[in-house]
């Protein structure tokens, strides 16, 4: 090493000492400078969207209500007029509404037993065996508001059998199976 540093001119040694100096300087400010700048450029970031946010108080609020009324919306669609029931009350509102139902398209509702059904995922649920007695319109026009009004309720099985033995128009007694789900709770 000795016979090196001899060989060398002091202006060879000192661009030597210079060029390790520049990178110990720059692998320094490399490793202890860039890390905080980025912690500065995202600190910067988050306070830019936290002030945007605060100016865009009244959107952000318009939003949320937005967002509420969309649930509140879905909940309706899934659970009709009777989202809000306690579970107990469920049976008697569904009845209350197969018989207004019934009244309106002139088929008689000649029984309704509720029964409780199966569990599906996080769903519990309610079934009702439904006895009706009408003209094959009437049936159907039942069919048809029974899914504009308790739309919530799915139509598992069911069956069609003549009633009586008029040949114009028969009676037909229908057999339904309905089923109503409730999220468990």
């Amino acid at each position: 090493m000795a016979e090196l540093l001899n060989r060398l001119s002091i202006r060879e040694l000192r661009l030597a000492l210079f060029g390790v100096a520049a990178v110990a300087i720059a692998g320094l400010a490399f490793g202890l400078l860039v890390p905080r700048a980025k912690a500065m450029i995202a600190a910067q970031d988050a306070v830019d969207v936290l002030e945007a946010a605060a100016q865009d108080d009244n959107q952000l609020e318009q939003l949320l209500a937005d967002e509420n009324t969309t649930l509140e919306g879905l909940r309706h669609r899934l659970y009709g007029d009777m989202a809000n029931l306690p579970v107990r009350q469920v049976e008697a509102y569904i009845i209350g509404r197969l018989q207004e139902v019934s009244w309106a398209s002139d088929v008689e509702l000649v029984s309704v037993e509720p029964a409780m059904g199966q569990q599906v995922q996080v769903f519990q649920e309610l079934l009702f065996n439904v006895e009706l007695v009408g003209n094959y319109d009437d049936l159907y026009q039942w069919l048809w508001d029974v899914r504009n009004e308790l739309g919530y309720v799915v139509v598992k099985e069911y069956s069609l059998t003549r009633h009586d033995d008029i040949d114009d128009e028969p009676a037909l007694s229908a057999r339904l199976s309905l089923a109503s789900y409730r999220t468990i709770q």
